[in-house]
């Protein structure tokens, strides 16, 4: 290996190893599983640079990559996103004809537990039959993918990184993370870009409100109201954010309990008012 493919993938010392040592045996093996627990630690990028470096840079011909859509009906183009047949057979396409400039083909299959029942089984039953191609599947919900999937691949494992790390990461793309975000990030720098933009669509005057819980049950109510009409995610995400705060102020075990009764509750689709109200009057 005259190059490192992975200088630019921060952490993951163990995923690097074993492929930069998989590559200088020149022993890659026909499936692999990129698995983590989190989303947004490098899975995709270290994918994409060990792809590159089996076919070879600049060579994008014999490099697929899938990943799920919306059905092609537009009367469900609001539905969940799913790898479908169709997309598996492309594959199969794919690697039936010979590499353009490479010695094999790779296959890199993103969010690959998100395979609908009948594609997941057809991608079985490729993986079974000699190819010459090899495939990077990556998934964030190893528990998801058929068992008889993952024992046909060797499983990588990506790793939260630290929160040096994280900012590293951020740093290279000029952008800040606060503490705060830092601590719901869950160890992924994409996780960290998600909740930035998130912070930054709410109204700074609401956060400034809830930096501790609201005294007054006036303003109580009125954030209620407010909070209550946003969509269901920013809902669930804006929990998530008050509970790390008001946490590390108050460390009130009563809180905690609260907290997790909204959540459960806007998972159950309970009347939102009634959850936020709940919550924040005093």
């Amino acid at each position: 290996m005259k190059n490192n493919p992975f200088t630019e993938i921060t952490g993951q010392h163990t995923a690097k190893l074993l492929l930069t040592e998989a590559i200088e045996q020149n022993k890659i093996a026909p499936a692999y599983l990129f698995s983590s627990q989190v989303e947004g630690v490098g899975k995709g990028k270290t994918a994409l640079a060990i792809a590159t470096e089996i076919a070879g840079e600049n060579n994008h011909l014999d490099i697929l990559q899938i990943k799920p859509t919306h059905p092609e009906n537009t009367s469900q183009q609001k539905g969940i996103p799913a790898i479908r047949v169709e997309q598996v057979r492309e594959v199969i396409e794919f690697l039936s004809t010979s590499a353009v400039k490479a010695k094999q083909k790779v296959v890199i299959i993103h969010e690959a537990d998100m395979l609908n029942p009948t594609a997941a089984n057809k991608l079985l039953k490729t993986l079974e039959e000699p190819k010459t191609g090899t495939f990077i599947l990556i998934s964030s919900y190893p528990q998801k993918l058929l068992p008889t999937i993952k024992s046909r691949c060797q499983i990588i494992p990506f790793e939260r990184l630290t929160d040096e790390e994280v900012i590293s990461v951020l740093k290279n793309q000029q952008i800040e993370v606060t503490e705060k975000i830092l601590a719901i990030s869950s160890g992924s720098p994409g996780q960290a870009i998600a909740n930035i933009i998130m912070l930054a669509s709410i109204s700074k005057e609401i956060t400034s409100q809830l930096e501790v819980p609201p005294d007054d049950i006036l303003n109580a109510l009125s954030l209620s109201n407010s909070i209550s009409s946003w969509n269901h995610e920013t809902q669930l995400w804006l929990l998530t954010y008050l509970q790390h705060n008001w946490w590390q102020k108050l460390k009130s075990t009563q809180l905690l309990a609260k907290f997790t009764q909204a959540r459960k509750q806007l998972l159950h689709h309970v009347t939102p008012r009634s959850v936020w109200d709940n919550l924040l009057l005093p």
